[in-house]
């Protein structure tokens, strides 16, 4: 008789904390099922709950979606390459060559992956962080005010009444804080940050983000000795998203030596506010997430790295605080429209073109001759001409084709990849991909994957997923 699942398959054993979290499969037919993942195969996963007597198999042409563990990123090196395909999917990884067929990341999730240029839409290149925490993965490490305000559900942390729950970190001077809140109705909570005490809702040293509706301020609390204060830092940022979205990605950049906190709403600069006096009060590195009625929350994505200090583009003017947001200036991440300009990561314009990579330097023939720099000096430069997007006939602006069996997975950043799924073993999924050929993906590295992708009958049921 053939075996169930047969070699290759992934065993819950390659997931190393899979034990430890609920795992959740929506089907085709709208039904969730939550237990554990036991195996994977090509065309059936053996799925366990306590409901049920033994493991059972699941057709995956049944299976519209499978949650995963989250697992952090083990990359390494001092940038972060960003590569955003033409099909919108996004891989991340250390730049290690380029030529004017090719792009090349050394991934920890994928080894070197070569993807060919033509598909690739954009390349962005950062510092590589250093990460304080990234998660959530569980409750391990969160102080509650109220025991049963908050659980940890789907790798996220969720209401269910209103409370605090905070975490206790050690942050440099410069701290950069970003997650995503999902809501119902309108949002109503506080972040705390630089808080001296994550037991308590109200400590004594903290800077408050306070967001009522659509309408966000930044108030301080210090105490040093016997002196004291709770002020409010300049006036409100104005964010209309709020109203119109149930979820957007929050991010502060933060800076205790000149007093500069920053707030961006899904990447957008909605605020700048400066603390006159940076240094007043005895800070410390603790993070709370409070809500403040029975509205339910939802909190994910959480990253707390450190942050350089360098600002691209300007807060929007206001008037007593107030600015509709369809006038607030982006951040300057776009390309240069000009192909024989680079960006670097200061803003400055270079004229060159990259004609190679070697041990981590980047090869630029300038009209002044060549030179090299540093792969993380760079931050963007044109890999298309418009003439290229628009003219696909010439060959140098592809999108990727469509092939069943294609799953997409996805990353705890949110960030994507879609490929042809062929194999699983060993805790690697095999499959292929125009754009990078064939490849072996980490499992630990995604935390969902989507099935039947390209079927319209499951369209609507797929988009109506209530996460809550």
């Amino acid at each position: 008789m053939k075996p169930l699942f047969p070699r290759p398959v992934l065993m819950a054993a390659c997931l190393a904390t899979a034990a430890a979290q609920e795992t959740e499969i929506h089907c085709t037919d709208g039904s969730r099922i939550r237990g554990s993942v036991q195996a994977i195969g090509t065309d059936r996963v053996l799925f366990n709950a306590d409901f049920l007597a033994a493991p059972v198999p699941l057709r995956l042409d049944k299976v519209l979606e499978l949650s995963l563990p989250v697992h952090q990123d083990e990359g390494k090196g001092d940038h972060l390459a960003t590569v955003t395909l033409s099909n919108g999917d996004t891989l991340r990884g250390e730049l290690t060559g380029i030529d004017d067929k090719t792009i090349t990341l050394d991934t920890w999730f994928g080894g070197k992956m070569e993807f060919r240029r033509s598909m690739v839409d954009t390349l962005e290149i950062q510092d590589r962080p250093e990460i304080f925490y990234s998660g959530p993965t569980g409750m391990d490490g969160w102080i509650q005010s109220d025991a049963e305000a908050w659980i940890f559900e789907h790798g996220s942390l969720r209401t269910v009444s209103s409370g605090s729950i905070g975490r206790e970190l050690e942050l440099p001077a410069r701290t950069r804080f970003a997650f995503d809140l999902a809501w119902r109705s309108n949002p109503r909570f506080h972040f705390l940050f630089y808080s001296d005490d994550a037991t308590t809702e109200h400590p004594e040293n903290c800077y408050e983000l306070i967001c009522q509706g659509r309408y966000i301020q930044l108030h301080k609390r210090w105490s040093n000795g016997n002196q004291s204060g709770n002020t409010s830092l300049g006036g409100f940022a104005n964010a209309s998203e709020l109203l119109s979205k149930e979820k957007c990605r929050f991010e502060l950049l933060v800076d205790r030596k000149t007093g500069l906190i920053r707030l961006l709403i899904n990447g957008s600069v909605k605020y700048d506010w400066n603390d006159p006096e940076p240094a007043a009060g005895d800070h410390g590195g603790a993070i709370h997430f409070d809500s403040q009625d029975t509205t339910p929350l939802r909190v994910s994505r959480i990253e707390v790295t450190s942050w350089d200090g360098m600002i691209e583009g300007s807060a929007p003017d206001r008037e007593e605080g107030m600015i509709e947001d369809d006038d607030a200036p982006q951040p300057d991440n776009t390309p240069p429209a000009d192909p024989t300009r680079i960006r670097l990561r200061n803003n400055d314009m270079v004229a060159g073109e990259i004609v190679g990579i070697d041990d981590n330097l980047v090869k630029l023939k300038t009209p002044f001759g060549e030179v090299s720099l540093p792969v993380s000096r760079l931050r963007t430069f044109t890999l298309h001409t418009k003439e290229e997007r628009e003219n696909w006939e010439l060959g140098l602006y592809e999108i990727p084709k469509l092939y069943n069996g294609d799953v997409r997975a996805w990353f705890p950043d949110g960030t994507s990849v879609t490929f042809r799924l062929e194999s699983v073993e060993d805790g690697k999924l095999k499959g292929t991909a125009q754009p990078f050929g064939n490849a072996e993906f980490d499992i630990r590295a995604f935390c969902r994957i989507e099935f039947n992708l390209y079927d319209p009958d499951f369209d609507e049921l797929r988009s109506g997923f209530d996460r809550w």
